[in-house]
């Protein structure tokens, strides 16, 4: 039960990390399994079998959502934007009192607000930075094109572990989200192989600094995933592409609708103790 319920998450993890904007991070927090994720990572090499067990579910729930909702996700992205995007925005605001329980288990100072205030500025800077029209083609194998997502995938993994920053959003500001997408439904091995060498890469080399400021400055790093978690409302909300599908009576209706779904499912979520 524990590796279906795991793999289940993993799913979630995989689905977010594919939405410009969406956090799988703040997905992985909201389900209960950040901490123990990157303490399973970071104990890969030291304790390989019960590290292993734990991430194999939700590595594979992960592929599978990436691979098998990739068309869906894309479909649901371009086709309803504006009620997709606010059934995210909904999970995303939903778990900020779960993100805020975790900043104040050690009490609250008033220097934590911050790392919250720098944390939020650094996502919206990155929001505005974003050129919708900014995308080249790099779905044809080559050398150099393999380089590229290897070194697109160590960045963007390093974000899609940090709560609030959004991995795929990164592949956006990188240019090669489009390609990425079209790589995943047209199953591009060789390319997909480098982007996956990059994303391990990344998500070990991100999930030690992670590890070391969670041990060290525990209040400190939680309010500024607070803040990088709030920000991250507003670089969806803010982004043009969210309404690109149109907004009009209905549409408000339904994106009011999933939003309060998703609000209300992190809210339910957050409130499982026994996931962590």
């Amino acid at each position: 039960m524990n590796f279906l319920l795991n793999f289940i998450k993993g799913i979630f993890v995989g689905v977010a990390n594919i939405i410009p904007g969406v956090s799988g991070g703040t997905i992985a927090v909201i389900l209960g399994i950040f901490d123990r994720l990157i303490s399973s990572i970071n104990s890969l090499f030291t304790d390989f079998k019960k590290s292993f067990l734990y991430l194999l579910p939700i590595g594979l729930g992960a592929v599978v959502g990436i691979l098998a909702l990739s068309h869906l996700l894309e479909f649901c992205y371009k086709t309803y934007s504006f009620p997709t995007n606010y059934f995210f925005v909904g999970l995303v605001a939903g778990s900020i009192p779960l993100i805020y329980r975790k900043a104040s288990y050690k009490g609250i100072k008033p220097t934590y607000i911050i790392p919250a205030v720098i944390a939020f500025a650094v996502v919206v800077l990155f929001s505005l930075l974003k050129d919708p029209g900014a995308s080249a083609n790099f779905a044809e194998m080559s050398v150099t094109n393999a380089a590229i997502f290897l070194g697109a995938g160590a960045v963007a993994a390093a974000a899609m572990v940090i709560p609030g920053i959004s991995g795929s959003f990164v592949l956006v500001l990188l240019g090669i989200y489009p390609s990425v997408l079209k790589a995943l439904n047209t199953f591009n091995i060789p390319l997909l192989l480098s982007l996956g060498i990059g994303i391990v890469i990344g998500v070990l080399l991100i999930s030690k600094l992670i590890s070391i400021l969670m041990e060290k400055a525990y209040s400190v790093t939680y309010f500024a995933i607070l803040g990088l978690i709030i920000g991250s409302l507003y670089s969806i909300a803010a982004d043009p592409a969210t309404y690109a599908s149109g907004v009009n009576v209905p549409s408000v209706i339904v994106s009011v609708i999933t939003f309060i779904v998703g609000f209300f499912l992190a809210l339910i979520l957050g409130r499982d103790k026994s996931a962590s």
